[in-house]
């Protein structure tokens, strides 16, 4: 205690000479700067600094009494579930409507017209349109030419077709069918007429009556994991002679995707049929195929690969088994699309029928038997592109190995028929080459070539077949209301034998342009001119029977 009073007299004392010196400041001449001054301090203890006593209370704030609670409160929490079920939203993909365009919505169209050669032409298509659950349609045709280039009359024909069509359609599936009749008439016309000699027209005429109906069931949408179709189809046919056939025909197929480069699949076709003819009762020629595949697509490589399983039960002299097994492979590279190559090798049987012996030859005679194609491998290699993204092409070779190849001669009996010739093995060599070009929507060719080698076993020569043939197809689309087509079908180096004088010639090179132009005054209206044979050659598809020169139709049509 005594030192805190000595320590606040010496700080007294201090501040009392601090107060003092700028009175003696006054009096007295400032020293210089830095000068060093005496000073004496002076430390008295004696002095005692007394403080006023000051009252301290030392008594704490007596506490509060405790509130004591007078009621008890208790909470009891109860959970309660309303007996709703979950609410289920059905959501489905909104679809926006597209109007169709007036020009798409007339259900109908009718083309009415006339030639030369006597040569009517009645064409009438409809198709209801408006209902989206189902569909139907109709389609009529009539062209006859009722003169001909041989003997007036006795070389005419005509052709009529009547189809019905239909389709339901269902959330997944679309269930379809179609009913057609077809007529064709010819004459056998293939003999030299003697003015002296009367023809009489009903001893030469030929018709062909065909009958047929389809019932099918495919996916809408083709898209899917899975996807199936089949089809079950009935034929009758006959002609006006001794030809009758019948045939039922059932197809299968069902798709698997298991990825967006893989998928696989498998195709079947079961065909029933009888034919019967001068030379032989009905008989069953049954045909079953089955052919499993798998594909895989990635990056400009496309490969497949598969078999082809096969029985039929035709019975001819040359036959070795009824069962066979083939493989099939199929192999194509894009490096870019302007370039790419591609490869094929298969094996596989070609049903043959009478009906489709008849539609590639109209003059067939009665046939003596029918056979199927074995095709005991076919390779096929070449390249294919794309040229400034307007022109598509392919070029390629194949070579093939076939037993029981069909070909045509005049019949043994009668000159003015043919008769089917099978030959025992027959190879060919086939170069051949595509071109599809477009410009804008003003100009579109279409065009192939090819040229055929024949290595044969029983026979001279490849009757009847051409060595090679060229189709040139050009479409032009001047303006909305001009279409205009040039086409040119060229085929050459036809051998033909006479069976019945076993005497041969070679036929004239064939060279058929055709010109068809149509102009629509109005969305409904329009007008067209056809022209076929405008070189007016009168040459000879098949042997003895020339064709019509120049011909020329013209007439109207309507859309409603």
């Amino acid at each position: 205690m005594n030192q805190i009073k000595a320590l606040f007299v010496v700080g007294c004392s201090l501040l009392g000479m601090l107060a003092s010196c700028p009175i003696q400041a006054q009096d007295q001449q400032e020293p210089g700067r830095g000068e060093i001054r005496d000073t004496e301090f002076i430390i008295r203890k004696d002095r005692v600094l007394s403080l006023p006593r000051q009252s301290r209370v030392f008594e704490k704030s007596p506490s509060l009494p405790p509130v004591a609670a007078t009621t008890s409160f208790s909470y009891q929490v109860k959970d309660f579930f309303v007996p709703l079920e979950p609410v289920v939203l059905e959501t489905q993909a909104y679809q926006k409507p597209f109007p169709r365009p007036a020009y798409g919505q007339t259900p109908g169209n009718a083309k009415l017209g006339f030639g030369n050669y006597s040569s009517p032409l009645i064409h009438l298509d409809y198709h209801h349109l408006p209902d989206s659950e189902k569909t139907y349609g109709l389609h009529l045709k009539h062209q006859g030419f009722y003169t001909g280039p041989v003997d007036g009359s006795n070389s005419a024909e005509d052709h009529t077709e009547v189809g019905l069509s239909g389709s339901l359609f269902r959330d997944f599936l679309e269930l379809y069918g179609n009913l057609d009749f077809e007529r064709d008439m010819y004459h056998f016309y293939g003999y030299t007429p003697d003015p002296e000699i009367s023809v009489p027209q009903d001893s030469i005429r030929q018709v062909f009556n065909t009958l047929k109906t389809r019932l099918g069931i495919k996916r809408i949408d083709r898209s899917e994991p899975f996807d199936y179709g089949a089809s079950l189809s009935l034929r009758l046919f006959n002609d006006r002679y001794a030809a009758r056939e019948s045939e039922a025909l059932v197809k299968v197929r069902a798709l698997f995707r298991a990825s967006e480069n893989l998928k696989g699949g498998i195709d079947s076709r079961l065909a029933f049929t009888s034919p019967s003819d001068q030379n032989y009762e009905a008989i069953n020629r049954n045909y079953f195929k089955l052919h499993p595949y798998a594909q895989y697509t990635k990056d400009g490589l496309h490969v497949e690969v598969g078999a082809n399983v096969i029985h039929e039960n035709d019975i001819v002299p040359n036959k070795l088994k009824e069962f066979y097994v083939f493989p099939s492979a199929f192999l194509s590279y894009h490096v870019v699309p302007q370039i790419g190559a591609y490869a094929r090798y298969e094996g596989d049987v070609k049903r043959n029928t009478y009906y489709d012996f008849v539609m590639e030859n109209p003059f067939l005679g009665p046939s003596d038997q029918l056979r199927n194609t074995v095709q005991n491998y076919l390779v096929d290699a070449g390249i294919s592109g794309k040229i400034n993204g307007e022109t598509n092409y392919e070029v390629g070779l194949r070579y093939g190995d076939y037993t029981n190849m069909h070909f045509y001669g005049n019949n043994m009996a009668d000159s003015t028929r043919f008769q089917l010739i099978y030959d025992n093995n027959t190879r060919v060599m086939e170069y051949h080459a595509t071109l599809d070009y477009k410009f804008e929507q003003f100009y579109q060719l279409q065009a192939s070539a090819q040229y055929f080698q024949y290595t044969l076993d029983e026979i001279n020569s490849a009757w009847h077949r051409p060595e090679w043939e060229i189709h040139i197809n050009n479409t032009f689309t001047p303006d909305p209301k001009w279409t205009i087509h040039a086409n040119m079908h060229a085929l050459g180096g036809i051998q033909a034998i006479n069976l019945a004088s076993d005497s041969q010639r070679k036929l004239s090179p064939i060279l058929d342009l055709h010109l068809s132009v149509d102009y629509a005054f109005t969305e409904k209206f329009s007008a067209f001119l056809q022209g076929n044979n405008l070189l007016n050659q009168s040459y000879e598809r098949f042997n003895y029977y020339p064709v019509r020169s120049i011909q020329v139709i013209g007439g109207i049509g309507f859309k409603f």
